[in-house]
């Protein structure tokens, strides 16, 4: 058997942050443009916009910005946004290690035998 885990920052019972949306914030950043990234993941660029509306609320800060060299109206990923992800990033990957040595432990019932 397989241990698996979802990372997810949640204030009130509601989701702020998980893999989807920091997918999102770093699709934008590769893309340059939200329109572009909510296209990719095969979602509306309304329910992207609200997703990351919803966590800006949430946290409090702005997650993106209007890119001011830009002479189309364009968003661009935060500071803030930038630290979360890395955050987020990095302790998805330890969080994932301490999976992985948890499984070396695991009870013998638990092992898989294939």
């Amino acid at each position: 058997m397989k241990t698996f885990f979802k990372f997810f920052v949640v204030r009130d019972n509601d989701y702020v942050l998980g893999p989807g949306r920091i997918h999102l914030l770093r699709l934008v950043d590769e893309l340059g443009s939200l329109r572009k990234a909510a296209r990719e993941m095969d979602m509306s660029y309304r329910w992207a916009w609200g997703r990351i509306r919803k966590a800006e609320e949430a946290l409090g800060v702005p997650l993106l910005e209007q890119d001011e060299s830009s002479k189309k109206p364009t968003k661009v990923l935060t500071r803030d946004a930038r630290e979360i992800i890395t955050w987020f990033l990095r302790t998805e990957a330890e969080l994932a290690n301490v999976l992985k040595q948890a499984e070396q432990t695991q009870p013998r019932v638990l092992k898989d035998e294939s």
